[in-house]
């Protein structure tokens, strides 16, 4: 015999938290990606991040922010690069495939790839990354009137904010991955 279970939802995301982000400059397809779930599998203790709810709220907007660059910034022109607390929210949203899939779709129009041996292979690519993040934080400056370093809605630069992952993305329009990273 089979027994009832109550799932454990989350909210959905709020037309509140879409105009917060909009307010922060994300742009509004980006801003109105439902990462509720992402969240709540962050604050999981077994994911073992020690994060805060406050530190996952800031993970969104600054995730979001980097989708918004790549938006603006689209690969092959730019190859725009996540800081750690970016690309650990992107692993996040990735693991989560059918809406990852879904969201690349309404936001990109196509699957948005994620390439992590951006800056491995040699000097020349270690080169080119350090030069793609500088280029990012400039970026990152004109775009949203703060320099990628700012302080979270709670006060702090509680992660490392300044430094690059050692990962991009790659494929038509999204960031990059700086050489022949294509598919």
């Amino acid at each position: 015999m089979q027994t009832q279970q109550t799932l454990k939802l989350p909210e959905p995301l709020s037309q509140e938290r879409i105009a917060y982000l909009e307010s922060r400059l994300i742009q509004p397809k980006v801003a109105s990606i439902d990462l509720e779930m992402v969240k709540m599998k962050m604050r999981e203790p077994a994911e073992d991040l020690h994060w805060s709810t406050d530190q996952i709220e800031d993970a969104e907007v600054e995730y979001k922010r980097y989708l918004t660059l790549c938006l603006l910034f689209p690969h092959p022109k730019h190859s725009i690069v996540p800081n750690k607390i970016m690309d650990t929210m992107w692993h996040y949203h990735i693991m989560d495939t059918k809406a990852y899939h879904r969201d690349c779709n309404r936001v990109f129009g196509h699957y948005f790839h994620h390439y992590p041996y951006f800056g491995l292979r040699g000097e020349a690519d270690a080169e080119n990354l350090k030069r793609s993040f500088e280029q990012t934080k400039e970026f990152y400056l004109v775009t949203f009137g703060e320099p990628i370093t700012h302080a979270s809605d709670s006060g702090d630069c509680w992660h490392d904010c300044d430094n690059r992952c050692w990962h991009a993305c790659s494929g038509g329009g999204g960031g990059g991955g700086g050489g022949d990273d294509d598919e």
